[in-house]
């Protein structure tokens, strides 16, 4: 249990290591000529095309697609930069959808750290990234994030800014933040908020406490939840449900929210992970919600690493992949 604390607890050592990352087979793309980007992955490793697409949107003004599936969306082609992550390289979804990027003329790379991803890109000679193995695919975030960043850095000769994120993990203070997080869930299901600009950092919340902590949790984007949540809250039971607002700035829509949250009568606690920078905001906010919960895993008596269920989805994609013939 200590040692999962502990990998989350060196996340500015991993990221540190990955910035000096190799990318092979790097080639130069014309950004100006793109006709857009599509990151490939699913849980753990899709996370970072979530985290991206709206850093790289920004920068380059260009249309960005998240494909969590196996299949491409049917505007991605010819144009398009495909960049698949998987943490093992054997992501059945990621796989497949690879394999159709290739098929359909599409600029591929890819991020892994071995399996039949990097093989692939190997025998194909395309781009791509080894990351350090060893890892839970879900703590090993800072690698995933700094090996894509430095793929896509070398191919559209580009600077995202990964390497000023080192600073935001040596918070001595984040610690403390995480294990108050911890301590006001137990017993709870989390719903946690935040502002679109940092959705990613809720979807990150979300899946870190389903596969660490074990428990159910929601993941409400404002202003949307403005438009239909926000009613769902007035029938629903107020023994079960807490609140964490991730705010990444003064804002006044959210502090309405959280407002509106406390005359409901549930419990309600805002975490500040506003930092520099949306890149820093977003790993801070990561590493903090993955260090509680680690801790929420240890006050239930759970195992954080283990994940047996989603083994058993895995047998059962597999089946489906077979029957249809792919």
């Amino acid at each position: 249990m200590s040692g999962a604390l502990d990998v989350y607890i060196e996340w500015a050592s991993q990221l540190e290591k990955a910035l000096r990352s190799t990318v092979v087979g790097a080639i130069k793309l014309d950004a100006g000529s793109l006709r857009g980007v599509a990151f490939l992955g699913m849980g753990g490793s899709g996370i970072v095309g979530d985290i991206l697409s709206k850093h790289v949107e920004g920068m380059l003004g260009l249309p960005v697609a998240t494909v969590k599936s196996f299949s491409l969306p049917r505007y991605v082609g010819r144009g398009w930069l495909a960049v698949a992550i998987s943490y093992s390289g054997n992501t059945l979804e990621t796989l497949t959808a690879f394999q159709e990027a290739v098929k359909r003329g599409v600029a591929v790379a890819a991020v892994a750290s071995g399996g039949d991803l990097i093989s692939m890109s190997r025998k194909l000679g395309l781009p791509y990234v080894k990351v350090d193995e060893g890892y839970l695919p879900r703590t090993a975030l800072p690698a995933l994030l700094a090996g894509t960043s430095r793929l896509l850095e070398e191919l559209l000769s580009i600077s995202l800014g990964i390497e000023e994120c080192v600073s935001a993990l040596r918070d001595r203070g984040a610690l403390d933040v995480a294990e108050k997080l911890a301590r006001f869930l137990l017993g709870g299901i989390p719903v946690f908020v935040v502002p679109d600009r940092i959705y990613p950092l809720g979807l990150r919340a979300k899946n870190e406490f389903n596969e660490n902590a074990k428990v159910v949790s929601k993941v409400e984007v404002l202003p949307e939840l403005g438009h239909n949540d926000i009613v769902g809250w007035e029938g629903s039971p107020r023994e079960w449900i807490k609140f964490v607002v991730l705010k990444d700035r003064y804002d006044q829509l959210l502090d309405f929210i959280t407002s509106y949250i406390g005359e409901l009568s549930y419990p309600v606690m805002t975490v500040d992970v506003g930092r520099l920078s949306y890149l820093q905001t977003v790993l801070y906010g990561s590493w903090v919600v993955g260090m509680a919960s680690v801790i929420l895993a240890k006050l239930r008596g759970v195992d954080p690493r283990e994940t047996a269920s989603i083994g058993r989805y895995k047998e059962a994609a597999k089946r489906f992949l077979e029957s249809q013939g792919t």
